[in-house]
């Protein structure tokens, strides 16, 4: 909460802030940039889930989602310091949130047959959607290959059923996983702030922006001056490197040989 003797929410502390906390996830993006980011080790639960399920790698998903996390949030590190931006920084976060809460979804099971359901349901959910890309190109630019006889094989090498095997969407994804349900760094809170903005809707665009000088000049219209909120930028960063480091720290977990001690530690400020 701002009082009498914070900055201001346009002010550039905020953004000096945001990039020092974006600054604390920049071991993780210098190890997603490497060739093997996260070596997986003989006898790890990663291990496990590669020799049951051998046509497609819990890592290889992760590391791929983590991946597109850590540069969206490097896009917020650029345009933080190109100019002024209302609403692009939203945006980008909640990318950011998807992709990271993606990679935690996937590796944050204990058991392997959870892990392995997320893991097929979620490339299931990825040829849909490409389905439905291919579907609106003209046919012979429609790529022809048919997905669904690995589909079966992976569901099958599961243990799973078909219906066990499902990506239910970033709203129940962020529900399970909330680390913070009931408080102001909840995922599920940062991701619908950040989808408000995104989507351009009036109770974040407005309701969450700096006004001054406010006056009705119409029924429902209002003119006001506006100043961008990096303030609320610098805390939903802080949800999402936590997000990022969280993953990082289950690949820790999931990727070392067994038995092993490695615990989950990471930062919630």
């Amino acid at each position: 909460m701002m009082t009498s003797t914070s900055p201001r929410p346009d002010d550039d502390h905020w953004r000096e802030l945001t990039m020092q906390r974006m600054n604390r996830a920049s071991s993780v993006l210098h190890r997603i940039e490497s060739n093997d980011p996260y070596p997986v080790e003989p006898n790890s639960d990663l291990d496990g889930d590669r020799k049951q399920v051998p046509e497609l790698f819990v890592d290889t998903l992760a590391s791929r989602r983590l991946k597109v996390a850590v540069d969206y949030l490097a896009g917020l590190r650029d345009i933080l310091n190109a100019g002024t931006h209302y609403y692009t920084p939203f945006a980008l976060l909640r990318a950011a949130l998807e992709s990271s809460a993606t990679a935690v979804w996937l590796l944050e099971p204990e058991d392997r047959i959870t892990r392995l359901q997320r893991l097929v349901g979620l490339h299931i959910d990825d040829t849909n959607n490409k389905k439905a890309f291919q579907s609106m190109l003209p046919e012979e630019y429609r790529d022809p290959f048919d997905h669904e006889p690995g589909i079966e094989k992976m569901v099958a090498d599961s243990g799973s059923s078909r219906d066990k095997c499902k990506f239910p969407g970033y709203t129940s994804v962020l529900k399970k996983i909330d680390d913070l349900p009931d408080e102001g760094g909840s995922m599920l809170l940062t991701w619908r702030i950040c989808s408000g903005f995104s989507h351009g809707l009036s109770w974040a665009t407005t309701g969450l922006i700096p006004q001054s000088n406010k006056e009705q000049i119409g029924p429902t219209l209002h003119r006001a001056e506006t100043a961008p909120n990096y303030e609320l930028v610098s805390s939903l960063t802080t949800t999402v490197v936590r997000t990022i480091e969280r993953a990082d720290c289950l690949f820790a977990v999931r990727r070392t040989s067994r038995p092993h001690n490695v615990k989950l530690t990471f930062s919630r400020d």
